[in-house]
């Protein structure tokens, strides 16, 4: 899947480990440092209560994902981010796949996501439809659409 030629690994993170700060540091450089927000945005209500993959090589977070348990039926996919370097070259669909695949061994029967606008096909490759219109983030004012996968 990835194209990167080296050795990829994918771990589950600790909110104590190094791979989970710089997952950090990705997610608001990507997300959140341009519409100009606090550090502190990056501690939502879901934080504690999720799961972090990332996609580590050579000891560099290349690409992170995270997973939160809505309900009985439903896991949400947020936060998906891959380092500007390492874009199109698979690293977001190997998350992506592997937080379904997560999903689907708990049982999950539906996940939930809302993507930006240019990242619709990678959520669509997978099997993800969209769900209502297009709206605008309230937190970073970028546009979004909510999609939905039935497992």
């Amino acid at each position: 899947m990835n194209t990167l030629g080296n050795h990829i690994e994918y771990l589950w993170l600790n909110t104590d480990s190094e791979h989970y700060q710089q997952a950090l540091s990705l997610r608001y450089a990507l997300f959140f440092e341009e519409p100009g927000l606090p550090w502190e945005v990056l501690f939502d209500a879901d934080e504690e209560n999720s799961l972090h993959l990332a996609a580590v090589c050579d000891g560099e977070l290349l690409a992170y994902g995270r997973l939160t348990k809505r309900d009985d039926s439903t896991m949400q996919i947020s936060q998906m981010v891959v380092s500007p370097d390492h874009q199109r070259k698979g690293l977001g669909e190997s998350i992506l796949s592997r937080l379904v695949a997560h999903a689907k061994k708990h049982l999950t029967k539906n996940i939930i996501l809302s993507a930006r606008l240019h990242a619709m096909p990678l959520y669509e490759k997978l099997g993800f439809n969209k769900m209502g219109d297009v709206y605008t983030s309230p937190k970073t004012g970028i546009k979004h659409i909510k999609m939905k996968l039935v497992l």
